[in-house]
This record gives structure tokens, sequence and C-alpha cells, in this order.
């Protein structure tokens, strides 16, 4: 094994002392300059430049052999077992050697080089390596940065959502205490027609009765009087004995009580109406409008599907396509994807309709049958078909339905827990059909449609 030191504290093979001037020759021994003798010391004339080195004797060029020792980490590192300096390394063995392990039995067959010879293939490896893993940590850095701004970008869509969310309740709460407040001065100022009302009636009611009991009072004087006087006033008398009718007033008009009707009628509806919209509001929120998709391996040979899977088109040639048992054999259709098993879904459909076309959209359970010509709902498929003259749901038997004018686009709601799944025009939200019923496993969506030039596609 070897050992680092400096130089300061390794000792001159030569002189035994601590090596001074350090040099070294090609056989790997190490000794103060001053110690290595002279040319003529060693048998050779004085301007020879060949010497021997003092230990071992071998003769080399003194270029060659004579070079100052390394001051760098190699050149401070001793063989362990011979104390000799580290030239070497043993690439089988990854071991450091000196000049006597190099010429021992355990290496001679070993593949050995001089250190900077040994550790290049190292270096290059390691630089290759640098080299992998600063592209793969920059490739990581960026990756890194496409995700944070990815994600920068959701929370500030988040962001943006919650202030629109803020905003609408806002404007929402606003609108209702607005109505709150029109429909309470409405109230107030029928209270007030009804108090003035009823204050002219009482006044009218009064008038009359101070006027009958006046000419009451009067009367009964008369009635006292002596037949002489009596009579001296005959006629006047009998003209105030004459009845004149009293036209009773209206405590409250008419106009008055068709108003308070009318407004009564429409804060009766005001529960209803809230209720609907809350369960509008909290269908809509609940309701998954995830993407659908159109499932290959259930179209029926007849049909072709884009290379997205979201758009279906009916064609006259039938497709070589792999056998399969989910595959519609008889019927032109096809399953989306994915299944539901609970919740509120719901997705829309663009129609196209060739000459003579025409399609079936809505839901299927997954066990439907692949192999049957008509389906309805007991067979496990509630649907509204279209064409150009008419319009049907897939009941048992057959719903006609009234419609005006083909939908461009039809939108399917499925409440699963419910049991319940409407067909409706996606334009106009108005309802075509709601089917009824208990749903048991998963179900899909599902497309019908035949004659070439008849195209279903899925939006949003």
């Amino acid at each position: 094994m070897p050992s680092t030191s400096s130089h300061k504290g390794a000792a001159c093979p030569a002189c035994k002392r601590a090596l001074e001037d350090a040099v070294t020759a090609a056989c790997g021994h190490i000794f103060c300059q001053l110690c290595l003798p002279p040319p003529s010391h060693m048998g050779a004339q004085p301007s020879s430049r060949v010497l021997l080195c003092p230990l071992c004797k071998e003769k080399e060029e003194t270029e060659t052999l004579v070079a100052p020792v390394p001051l760098g980490p190699l050149g401070e590192t001793y063989c362990e077992e011979h104390g000799e300096k580290i030239y070497f390394f043993c690439e089988k063995d990854a071991e450091f050697l000196c000049v006597f392990c190099r010429e021992g039995p355990t290496h001679q067959a070993h593949t050995v080089g001089f250190l900077d010879e040994a550790i290049q293939p190292y270096r290059d490896r390691l630089r290759s390596r640098l080299e992998a893993l600063s592209m793969e940590r920059d490739e990581i850095e960026d990756i890194k940065n496409r995700e944070d701004q990815k994600l920068q970008v959701l929370l500030t869509q988040i962001e943006s959502k919650k202030q629109q969310v803020k905003t609408a309740f806002e404007r929402l709460q606003q609108e209702l205490g607005e109505q709150q407040c029109l429909l309470l001065a409405r109230l107030t100022e029928l209270e007030q027609q009804i108090w003035k009302e009823r204050d002219e009636y009482i006044l009218k009611v009064t008038e009359e009765v101070v006027r009958l009991g006046a000419q009451v009072k009067e009367l009964e004087e008369k009635c006292q009087q002596p037949a002489s006087e009596l009579l001296q006033d005959v006629r006047v008398n009998q003209s105030r004995c004459e009845m004149k009718t009293f036209v009773s007033p209206e405590a409250i008009s008419s106009d008055l009580v068709r108003k308070i009707r009318d407004l009564h009628r429409k804060i009766l509806t005001l529960p209803e109406m809230m209720s609907t919209f809350s369960e509008n509001l909290v269908h809509h929120l609940e309701t998954d409008s995830g993407v659908v998709t159109l499932d290959p391996q259930t179209a029926s040979q007849s049909l072709v599907l884009s290379e997205d899977r979201r758009s279906v088109r009916c064609t006259r040639r039938k497709q070589n396509l792999p056998d399969s048992t989910l595959r519609f054999q008889r019927l032109p259709a096809v399953l989306g994807s994915p299944g539901f098993c609970s919740g509120r879904h719901d997705w829309q459909v663009e129609v196209q309709l060739g000459d003579g076309g025409g399609c079936s959209v809505g839901v299927a359970r997954e066990g439907v049958g692949r192999a049957e010509q008509g389906l309805s709902a007991d067979r496990g498929v509630w649907a509204v078909g279209l064409s150009h003259q008419q319009c049907w749901a897939s009941t048992s038997p057959v719903t006609d339905l009234p419609l005006d004018g083909i939908p461009r686009s039809l939108a399917v709601s499925l409440d699963y827990e419910a049991g319940r799944v409407t067909l409706l025009n996606a334009e106009t939200r108005a309802p075509i059909f709601t089917f009824t019923a208990s749903f048991s496993g998963r179900v899909f969506p599902f497309f019908a449609v035949w004659k070439e030039g008849s195209c279903l596609t899925l939006k949003g």
C-alpha cells in the first residue's frame, strides 16, 4: 500500500539523512542531489553523460535518469512495503506500485503503467461521466424550470378563478340583495296604499254614519210634534223620509287587490326558484365535465375513428379490425371512455348527418350486447336518436319526440346516484328526453352513427 508524506519527512537511502534537493531516477529511487556520485566515481570519464544509480547501479543517460522529484501529490506517495516512491499502477489489482513491487512476482503478468498513463483512462471516464452528469443536471434543471413555470401558470389561474368566484358570488349577493330590497319596497308601498285606502274608507263611512244619525234624530223629533205642526211641513217631511241609497265604498280598491294578488303569486314561487337555483348550482359544480374519448376496441367495423379518438364517422367499406368480444358487430356503434359508477357527469357531441343518415347518443351499461341489432333502455342503452325526419328515445316501445329542427349538438347529463340520463339541446340547454333507471356497475358514453357522411364529434 502506498503512503503519502512530504520530502522533508523522507530519508535519503544513500546518506540516510533527510532528503535535500531530492532527485529521482527512472528506476524509481530517490536520493539527495549531492548524494549522486560524479561519473568518475562510477568508472566513467568525467565528461561522460552516463551515471549509475547509487543503489541499484542501473546505468542510464543522465537526461533520462535525473530529474527533480514532482512536488505534487504523486511525488509525495511512497510504498509502505519498500519505502520507495510510487510511480506505477496495476490495473488488474488497482494498486499503486513502486519499482520493486512492479518487478515482484505478484504483478509481473499484470498490466502495469506509469501513473500519468494509467490515470488517463480513468480521467477520461470521469470527464465523460462528468459531462453526462452535467447534461443530466442541466436537463433536470430545465425540466424543473418548465414545471415551475407550469406550476406558476396554474397558481395564477387558480388565483384568477378564486377572484372570479368571489366576484360572481358578490355580484349574486348584490343582485339578490337588490331584489330583496325591491320586493320589500313594493310590499311596503302596498302596505301604505292599504292604510291610505282604509283611512279613506273609514272617513267616508264615518261621515255617512254621522249624516244618518242626524237625520234619525231629526225624524225622531218630527215624530213628537203635534199633528198641526207636522202637517204644515208635510211635503218637506215626506222628502226627508224618502230613503237615499247609500253606495258603500270599497275598503280596498280592486286595482290594489290585483296588485297584491300578483305580487303574492310571485313571492309564492320564490322558495321553489331558490331551491331550483341551488340545485342547479350544486349540480353544475359537482358535475364532472372530464374529457371523454372513443374506445377503438368497441368500435364497429363500419366506423372510422379520428387519431385523437374524439370523432367518429360512418363509412361504406368495413374496416379490417382485430377481433374483439367488446366490438359492436351488427350495430354501427362505439362506446366512450371512461366508464362511470358514481357521480354526475356530462359531455357534448356535435352532430353532422349525411343524406339519409342518423345518429344515436346516450349511455350504455358495460355488459350491453354487442351482437344485437336493436338496442333499447330495457337492454341497457339509454339514448336519443336523430335523423333528418324525426327524433326518438330508445324506450320500449320507442317514444317519438317532437323536435323543432335538428340540433347541431347534443348534451348528455348523467346522474348515477339519481338514476337519471337527460339528453339536451347543447346550444339552448332545452331538455329533449330524460330516462330514469336503476344503475348497477359501470355505464359508458354511447354513440351510434349510420350512413356515409354522418359524423359525431365530442366537444370540450
